[in-house]
């Protein structure tokens, strides 16, 4: 018989509240739903049944009490009134992330030419994003409310990214680009190596990169790239890998969440997010790792390919 549901029950001594409070804590984090018999219930899966038999063991090591039973069914409650409870729970964290994203949006609205309140926004588009991913990890029965979060979230981030500056001018013909080579500066870094995989992956798959040494130009049949005076590069607030997404239209989700990383990192001012720390690590381990810049280079290719395939996976509750 399926076994499809964990109940959880537990007891420890009143005289220790703040253990109490502490396992308290981590069924909650869990996403453990509490029934009207005091029992705790999950999804009967692997993660959550270790997570479980772990905190029986801290339970019983602080001298209390606890079981957990797999079941098949909870007499009294159909499966679809278990997942609903699931569902009301989770519901008002979606509603609190979607109502601080429209204040986020509607102030975004507002902002005047020259203001400096971007990056703000910025880092708290990125909170927001962080909480919803987190809280996805406990939508165990999606209803929908995770991919209209995260759509509002990132629709918010892309009236953040759309600065008016040089827009008319950042349009370029993919036909004009193909079997080309592109050259940039030696020993690339995270706008450069973003920047030539956007080209090898969107705009010219048969792309060669030429690496400049030093007070070395590009030939006048090359393109390059992240180079002073050259069109992709640096414009305004733009950094190179922005240049080319929104000039090649190449504005879809992944793509703009790895922008997203890839401008934290490149014009990094105080502590980076942890999923930007975690990017620049990797490829800081790809480097120490590497012999050249080619061998770097294709390294990294995988490693954008990596992260647009995981930002590109449906969302839970997300029609397919």
């Amino acid at each position: 018989m399926n076994e499809k549901w964990i109940l959880f029950s537990y007891s420890i001594p009143a005289v220790n509240a703040k253990a109490r409070m502490r396992i308290w804590r981590r069924i909650s984090a869990s996403g453990a739903a509490p029934l009207k018999t005091g029992l705790q219930i999950l999804p009967n899966r692997d993660d959550l049944l270790e997570n479980i038999t772990w905190l029986i063991g801290e339970v019983n090591a602080l001298g209390g009490e606890a079981i957990a039973i797999q079941c098949a069914r909870v007499e009294g409650m159909a499966d679809h009134q278990i997942e609903q409870l699931f569902q009301t729970q989770i519901a008002p964290e979606f509603a609190q992330i979607q109502a601080e994203t429209r204040e986020l949006t509607a102030a975004l609205a507002q902002r005047q030419t020259g203001d400096d309140s971007g990056k703000e926004q910025a880092a708290a588009l990125r909170k927001l994003r962080k909480r919803c991913e987190a809280l996805r990890e406990r939508d165990f029965f999606p209803s929908g409310a995770a991919a209209k979060t995260l759509a509002l979230v990132d629709a918010a981030g892309d009236k953040l990214r759309n600065p008016e500056i040089a827009a008319a001018r950042l349009m370029f013909d993919r036909a004009a680009y193909q079997n080309r080579i592109w050259t940039t500066r030696a020993h690339p870094y995270i706008d450069r190596l973003s920047s030539f995989w956007l080209v090898r992956r969107f705009i010219d798959p048969q792309a060669v990169l030429r690496f400049l040494q030093p007070d070395e130009a590009p030939a006048a049949d090359e393109i390059p790239f992240d180079l002073r005076g050259a069109e992709f590069s640096h414009q305004g607030e733009l950094i190179t890998f922005e240049v080319m997404a929104r000039g090649f239209g190449l504005l879809d989700s992944p793509v703009a969440k790895i922008g997203e990383l890839i401008k934290c990192i490149d014009v990094q001012e105080g502590a980076l997010p942890d999923d930007a720390a975690l990017l620049k690590t990797l490829l800081d381990g790809l480097i120490a790792l590497s012999d050249d810049d080619h061998q770097l280079l294709e390294r990294a290719l995988l490693l954008f390919d990596a992260l647009h395939a995981g930002f590109a996976q449906p969302l839970q509750g997300e029609p397919q």
